[in-house]
């Protein structure tokens, strides 16, 4: 639908294991809302305030469709929307099955399938990045061995930096190997070691067109897990040129028509590098951030764009203030203490993951970090300090 095109008298969406906040941000612009939820799991709190709830195994989509096409034959869906990783496959998939426009089923297994992004990235000459699908830790210690350096392995549809390893060479390729499975690793590949600078792109798609909204600067600990992320970034005006170029080709190649997208992406000696990416908005509260700092509300474009209810971005938008989050990463053991600065004069908040007597584990993915300190302030280097600041001031004891 081209913006300011006549809108039907009520537009309505099916939104597939959704964030409340979707199905706030529809209802508020008049759009209807049907919410599909996992029937494994209870209703969620927010069912009570959808248009109506549906309990369906989001991975049967025979299922999903027999449960929604009946809904779409008596009032029809304009889209169905998700901005879950649980839920973004399902949605596509029976967008597909109802005819509806959106994002295609081959797009959002691409952007999940990290292998076959790669191969479509590296046939068209788009940031090429050597890699591999080992079988095993000898085929591992080979690939560490032709790349000559450092490498990479995880899971090819990984999310939340599970069971990511850094890999220094061959020697070490058995017993990554065997950790990368404990670690509940499957579907292996193994990339070249990308070193420098590592940013997320937060970007909006309309009718196939691309807009970078944002580029983050990110911190990471041990196992490329997440500390932190801070925009706009500190970057200098080409790089961030070069990264918005490879990525609006990256989505070009990947198919991506419409809504918000998060990109992970490498800025190495060699240029700028995708990761990985995602065709929804960046977690560890970058939708937080940018609202902070750009006054966006991406929730609300995702909802209201396809019906011509807002207006698309149509160029970067200009930053008004920065914005920061630090996580928080106390040493392992059971938590015996917590201790928190007053955030008074500031626009931050703390909030904390972990209570009094709850275990602290080593940082292996993003859900071992015990919670986070946000904040804004006049621009992207004041905001890191007041929130790095607060976070130096949070005590959390533990013992083991």
């Amino acid at each position: 639908m081209t913006f300011g095109q006549r809108v039907p008298a009520t537009p309505r969406v099916a939104v597939v294991a959704g964030t409340p906040q979707l199905v706030r941000a529809a209802r508020a612009l008049g759009i209807g809302t049907v919410l599909v939820h996992d029937r494994a799991r209870p209703a969620p709190t927010v069912a009570a305030e959808a248009g109506a709830a549906v309990a369906v195994d989001l991975a049967d989509t025979d299922a999903l469709h027999a449960a929604l096409a009946p809904l779409h034959a008596a009032h029809p869906f304009g889209r169905v929307l998700s901005l879950t990783e649980s839920g973004l496959l399902p949605a596509a998939a029976v967008a597909g099955r109802l005819g509806l426009p959106g994002n295609s089923l081959r797009t959002v297994d691409l952007l999940q399938d990290k292998r076959r992004m790669r191969e479509v990235l590296n046939a068209r000459g788009i940031g090429p990045v050597r890699t591999t699908a080992p079988r095993d830790a000898a085929g591992l210690a080979a690939f560490c061995s032709a790349a000559g350096g450092p490498v990479v392995l995880k899971p090819a549809a990984g999310t939340a930096s599970q069971a990511v390893f850094e890999v220094a060479g061959p020697a070490e390729a058995e017993a990554v190997w065997r950790a990368f499975e404990a670690a509940g690793g499957t579907g292996p590949i193994a990339e070249e070691y990308l070193d420098g600078p590592e940013i997320s792109v937060e970007s909006f798609s309309y009718d196939g067109r691309h807009t970078v909204l944002a580029v983050t600067d990110k911190l990471t600990g041990p196992a490329f897990v997440e500390t932190g992320h801070t925009l706009p970034s500190s970057l200098p005006a080409p790089v961030l040129n070069e990264v918005t170029a490879l990525v609006v080709a990256f989505l070009d190649a990947v198919g991506l028509t419409e809504g918000p997208a998060h990109t992970e992406v490498k800025v190495t000696a060699k240029g700028p590098r995708i990761l990985e990416s995602h065709n929804r908005i960046g977690g560890d509260k970058i939708r937080e951030l940018l609202r902070r700092a750009y006054g966006l509300d991406l929730v609300a474009l995702t909802a209201g764009c396809p019906f011509g209810l807002l207006p698309p971005p149509g160029a970067p938008p200009a930053a008004r203030r920065g914005a920061a989050i630090r996580f928080l990463t106390p040493p392992p053991g059971t938590v015996r203490g917590i201790a928190l600065p007053d955030t008074g004069g500031t626009t931050a908040e703390i909030r904390l993951d972990v209570t009094v007597g709850d275990p602290v584990r080593p940082v292996r993915r993003s859900q071992d970090r015990a919670g986070y300190v946000i904040a804004d302030g006049t621009d992207a280097a004041d905001a890191a300090r007041v929130c790095e600041a607060l976070a130096s001031r949070v005590r959390i004891e533990t013992s083991g």
